[in-house]
């Protein structure tokens, strides 16, 4: 017989797998304490104040009452009990190797620290309710795991692994930042990785915080750790708080001072500046941007923000200004329930934000002065460096821009360059080679930089064999400078030439895909291959710099890579090979979709999906969290894919995704997202005909519309998907719009107005047998008699509720219900009984992993400890429910929080 236990983690008992059972309350208490101290002695006196958290109530009746609580838990171990009384106390002998906590001491005691710490399964005993527990024994077990990951992390410094290390300490510094052992390794790990700002900017961060909150100055590691990174000579980074979005700057670059002079002399000034970066494709804009805004930094402490607005890619739509805007608005740290729809709202929004601050904000590959205005500054002492093929002439005459014109390379600019990338001994003997090169690529820095990563990669072979090779594809035709296309057509084929057949066909298809990036689930779908075999084909791509794999499992391309790749399969696709791609491509993001968001929310309605295409692997998620990563990932994508599939004739995709991300984009705030997507799936559902399509988008467009406080427009909305509910039969569709007409009522505080609405959707739910409807309007039926008094009412509703939920195991809801009786029990000063219905509440939401609704929870529970007269069970809680709403950034946040400083 296998016996499992486990502390580090939620309490866990298992025989031979099979989870046992552990009651809630006192007896998993009691276990938890005795498994911190398995095989020691715990005395009886001790474990009553685990108990009952410090104090019993009644202190005579204390000993009897814990001997009940232990008959208690000897009857649930059954036959894996190992809690035997032993003088004064009692001790668990648990056998050796089962305890999880006896393993990661062992493994911490053999230094084998990275085992170790994969021992833990999360927080210590969340499941478990004892505060003076927690404080005394598990907080000393946390801090007892932070030196552990401490000291793993050295481990890893001292074996090389500076880079694999860097944003897992940016992580730790973000949730410890006032532990300056982990901003020391950060510092260290930044500047081990040839990131010397960025290093220099981290101490400047945690220095400037420990002045603020402690009145301190870094202690000696840190110190020490600048002092390292000063001997470097490095340029003294922004102050910290701020946003960093310039990515990694070009790690070879030559040549530009003429440029370069001219970008300082622009920012030199003190009103707002433009800088137009203009010149032909490939000429290096991008690498000459962000080479001078890294080396600018300093001048910006405010910080920086950088948009690819993709105003040349040729297989969709340029950025629009309001995403961008968006997205910078989400850098500034405003939630994205707070960031309006409109274009122009945003736009003032942003500048704003940017008032009275210094930042300078990169704007690379604009389409044109339409596309660059929304997202300029507005402010003294930033500046706005722009990027395009375009001269940009209307911004230079009416917003006064600096034009900055990019030529070609010189044929020493170009012989540098390659010098930097193949190395000066290479370069030195032969000379005849270099010179060559220099002439093929005819001064253009993109295809210099693609001819460099040829010699980089193939270290042994020639420089004159790779000329051999050139001549053998043809010359470059660079010469002609109208179409500097032409020539990274070319350029792009030497690498493409090179490839196998299946990566070269994964790049043929990658020129289909919308998105900003493409993950590689999708991208085997995309080419309906093995997830194995696309991730050989794509680190050959990568390996060849046709795609750079900037997150783990994500690929993108510059743009002119992305045309290369659209004009390969243009040529070398049939019109049926790139409709078969398109359709797997979308499926993927559809079927994908729909089980992601049935694994939120499992009671949703289900949606009729036609099959996948054959080659079509969706991914799949196992937990709530992974759900909720995987939309947070892909977001901007099927954003993107709704819009291409509308455009290519997938009307049904462009309405069915949609569908499928409205609960993402509701519990995470996502709500002007909501109305784009579902304001393009209405037109394509309208294509169609599709009348249930129709009602599904009108249905999102109101529920988004009621959240962002536009009620005429929620009106309109949902009373047209009501009618067309109608018109198609679907009464269960009716019933939930009826719903969420009551649900925007409510949010204008009209309860009395909202109830009869609740009242017929529960009647059309009841005559069709939909248990699920019926719990979810008893539940908003509750809660509309507890906002109207009727506390009687709300206590039998929230009540009837909960017995349907728990009929249907659904987690969530029943969570719900319990937090709406908790309510109504605390408005009739049944403070006791609030307090256990809440309480119920947060472990079912925690069990079913949704953060938000916990963190409500939380909120609602924190007012119930104030009216019991215990100001410190309030603080608590309120910091759980802020925890909560901060890491899913939503506007609640801010409530919670005045809360918290209320309360003192």
């Amino acid at each position: 017989m296998a016996v499992e236990f486990g502390v580090l983690g939620p309490l866990c008992v298992k025989v031979d797998g099979r989870v046992v059972p552990v009651p809630a309350g006192r007896v998993r208490v009691l276990l938890a304490a005795l498994l911190l101290h398995a095989d020691e002695v715990v005395p009886a006196d001790r474990l009553v104040e685990w108990l009952w958290d410090d104090a019993p109530p009644n202190p005579r009746r204390a000993r009897a009452t814990l001997q009940m609580v232990v008959t208690r838990l000897r009857q649930a171990l059954g036959e894996v009990n190992v809690v035997r009384t032993a003088g004064a106390g009692y001790v668990a002998d648990v056998p050796p190797g089962s305890l999880d906590l006896h393993r990661y001491r062992d493994l911490v005691a053999r230094g084998r620290y990275a085992e170790a710490l994969a021992v833990w399964r999360g927080e210590p005993l969340p499941d478990v309710r004892s505060d003076l527990l927690h404080r005394e024994e598990v907080a000393p077990l946390l801090e007892h795991r932070l030196d552990v990951l401490e000291k793993r992390v050295g481990a890893d410094l001292a074996a090389g692994r500076a880079r694999e290390v860097v944003e897992e300490l940016r992580a730790l510094t973000r949730r410890y930042p006032l532990r300056e052992s982990f901003w020391a390794q950060l510092v260290t790990a930044l500047h081990r990785a040839d990131r010397q700002a960025e290093a220099l900017a981290a101490y400047q961060e945690v220095r400037a915080h420990l002045a603020r909150e402690l009145g301190v100055e870094p202690g000696p590691a840190l110190r020490e750790a600048h002092r390292q990174v000063l001997g470097t000579g490095a340029v003294v980074p922004p102050r910290p708080g701020v946003p960093r979005g310039l990515p990694a700057a070009p790690r070879v670059f030559v040549g530009r001072q003429r440029a370069l002079r001219e970008l300082d002399a622009a920012a030199a000034g003190p009103a707002m500046v433009i800088a137009a970066i203009s010149g032909p494709a490939g000429v290096g804009k991008t690498a000459l941007a962000v080479h001078w805004a890294h080396r600018a930094a300093g001048r910006y402490p405010d910080g920086q923000l950088y948009a690819n607005l993709r105003g040349f890619d040729p297989s969709g739509q340029p950025v629009s200004p309001s995403d961008v805007l968006g997205s910078f608005l989400e850098a500034l740290d405003v939630p994205p329930g707070r960031i309006p729809a409109a274009l122009e709202a945003r736009a003032s929004l942003y500048r704003s934000l940017l008032a009275d601050r210094a930042v300078l904000v990169l704007l690379d590959n604009a389409r044109d002065v339409d596309q660059v205005r929304p997202l300029l500054p507005g402010s003294p002492g930033c500046l706005a460096l722009v990027t395009s093929r375009d001269r940009l002439i209307g911004l230079v005459v009416q917003e006064g821009a600096r034009p900055v014109r990019l030529d070609l390379f010189s044929p020493e600019e170009s012989a540098q360059l390659l010098e930097a990338a193949a190395g000066p001994g290479r370069t030195a003997a032969e000379p005849e080679a270099v010179d060559q090169l220099v002439a093929r690529c005819a001064g253009l820095p993109l295809a210099l930089a693609v001819v460099a990563a040829r010699t980089a990669t193939s270290p042994v072979a020639s420089l004159r064999a790779l000329v051999e090779e050139l001549e053998c594809c043809g010359p470059l035709d660079v010469l002609d400078t109208g179409d500097r296309l032409t020539a990274v057509r070319d350029v792009f084929s030497w690498s493409y030439q090179h490839l196998g057949d299946a990566a070269a066909r994964v790049f043929r298809l990658l020129g289909l895909s919308p998105g900003p990036d493409i993950s590689l689930p999708a991208t085997a779908s995309l080419a309906a291959l093995p997830v194995g075999e696309a991730r050989r084909a794509l680190a050959e791509l990568a390996q060849a710099h046709l795609v750079t794999e900037h997150a783990p499992g994500r690929y993108t391309a510059h743009d002119l890579l992305r045309a290369y790749a659209a004009d390969r399969a243009a040529a070398e696709l049939t019109g049926a090979e790139v409709r078969a791609a398109r359709l797997r491509l979308l499926d993927h993001f559809l079927h994908t979709a729909e089980h992601v968001d049935r694994v939120l929310y499992p009671q949703r309605e289900p949606v009729d999906l036609p099959p996948a295409a054959d080659g079509v692997v969706p991914e799949r998620v196992g937990s709530h969290a992974e759900a909720l990563t995987w939309f947070r990932g892909e977001l901007r994508t099927l954003i993107a894919v709704v819009g291409y599939a509308a455009e290519h004739g997938f009307d049904g995709h462009a309405w069915r995704i949609p569908l499928c991300m409205a609960t993402f984009l509701h519990s995470g705030g996502h709500w002007p997202e909501w109305l784009e997507v579902c304001g393009a799936g209405l037109a394509a559902a309208g294509r169609l005909g599709d009348a249930h399509g129709s009602a599904h988008m009108h249905r999102g467009l109101g529920r988004a519309n009621a959240l962002l406080h536009n009620w005429a427009e929620a009106e309109q909305r949902l009373g047209a998907a009501l009618e067309l509910f109608r018109e198609v039969g679907d009464r269960a569709g009716e019933a939930y719009v009826l719903v969420n007409l009551a649900g925007s009522l409510e949010l204008r505080s009209r309860p009395a107005e909202a109830l009869p609405l609740d009242l017929r959707a529960l009647e059309l739910f009841r005559e069709l047998g939909h248990v699920p409807g019926q719990a979810r309007a008893f539940t908003a039926i509750g809660y509309l008699h507890h906002e109207l008094g009727n506390l009687d009412e709300a206590v039998r509703y929230a009540e009837a509720a909960i017995e349907l939920y728990e009929s249907i195991t659904d987690l969530p809801g029943q969570a719900a219900a319990l937090e709406n009786l908790g309510l109504a029990h605390r408005e009739l000063g049944r403070l006791e009984e609030a307090v256990v219905s809440q309480r119920r509440a947060l472990e079912l939401f925690a069990k079913s992993g949704d953060r938000y609704y916990e963190a409500g929870a939380w909120s609602g529970l924190a007012e119930t400890h104030r009216r019991l007269g215990d100001p410190g069970a309030a603080r608590e809680a309120l910091r759980n429910a802020l925890a909560a709403f901060e890491e899913l950034r939503h506007p609640h946040a801010e409530e919670v929080r005045a809360r918290l400083e209320a309360l003192g």
